[in-house]
């Protein structure tokens, strides 16, 4: 079983609308304003995964700095997964700064059937990890049982659109105060899991985990093997970021398979690759 852990759907009004969205909300404005970051149906996904031979994929909601652009983006999401039941599984998109709103909104999308919330995007949405709002929005999601996925990146580095500035150590605070919060850290956790070789922030990420989106275009493909051996296999989720184009010189459109090539020559064990290519989605994102 193969389940990429992070891909994103926008519903056919924002694909035909596109600069109309970009105009009230800056952030998404500031990369998908043009033509080069991909948008594709969810129709166009799923033969994308019939082709690759993925059998799940989590989708995950965009990190909209307006409430009512969440609540519209949930909507349509919930009702492309009762289209594909047994194919998608969705993250509601959340704006923590709604406050009350924000929870009414994760408790109706869990009620819908979604397995949590995210991608968040401090930078993006403009909150911090220690925001009373925020905070609470994290105890309901810990209390409802259901994983939150927080985009991270690496603090140093070529600059490009979407790389933020969340610190390190608001994760490990948050993992701290809200042990129960089962936290996906996008793109490696920006670094999080060399700190697991601390006893304390070990002690302290028992409930995190690290997804792979957008690799390629950021790390060697050993970033597997070294975060594995860190961390071990059941803290690893294999996401793709579709349909993000992770090779620039050779790809052209979106595509799940040359990622899926490049995993095939990792040398993972048999029992790794179950976890990490799907039986740590399925428990991490259950229903």
């Amino acid at each position: 079983m193969i389940i990429d852990a992070h891909t994103h759907l926008f519903s056919p009004d924002v694909m035909r609308h596109r600069s109309r969205y970009a105009e009230r909300d800056a952030f998404f404005g500031y990369l998908y304003s043009g033509t080069v970051a991909r948008m594709v149906s969810v129709e166009e996904m799923i033969v994308a995964m019939d082709q690759a031979g993925i059998d799940k994929a989590i989708v995950t909601g965009w990190c909209w700095q307006n409430h009512v652009d969440c609540v519209e983006q949930n909507s349509w999401t919930m009702d492309v997964v009762r289209k594909y039941p047994g194919r998608l599984r969705a993250l509601a998109a959340i704006q923590p700064n709604a406050g009350a709103e924000a929870i009414r909104e994760l408790e109706r999308c869990v009620a819908g059937g979604m397995v949590g919330l995210g991608e968040l995007n401090a930078d993006g949405q403009s909150f911090r990890l220690d925001d009373k709002s925020f905070r609470m929005l994290a105890h309901r999601a810990a209390e409802l049982n259901v994983a939150m996925l927080l985009h991270t990146n690496e603090p140093v580095g070529h600059k490009y659109p979407g790389k933020g500035q969340l610190p390190l150590s608001d994760i490990y605070d948050l993992a701290k105060a809200i042990p129960n919060l089962r936290l996906v850290l996008a793109h490696w956790g920006g670094g999080f899991p060399f700190y697991e070789l601390m006893r304390e922030v070990r002690k302290v990420a028992t409930n995190i985990y690290y997804d792979s989106a957008a690799s390629p275009l950021l790390y060697s493909p050993k970033i597997f093997r070294t975060v594995i051996d860190i961390v071990g296999a059941d803290k690893v989720l294999f996401g793709s970021d579709f349909p993000l184009i992770l090779y620039p010189r050779s790809q052209t459109e979106p595509d799940f398979i040359p990622f899926l090539n490049e995993m095939r020559k990792l040398g993972l064990s048999v029992e790794e690759w179950a976890k990490v290519m799907g039986e740590n989605a399925e428990r991490v994102f259950q229903k």
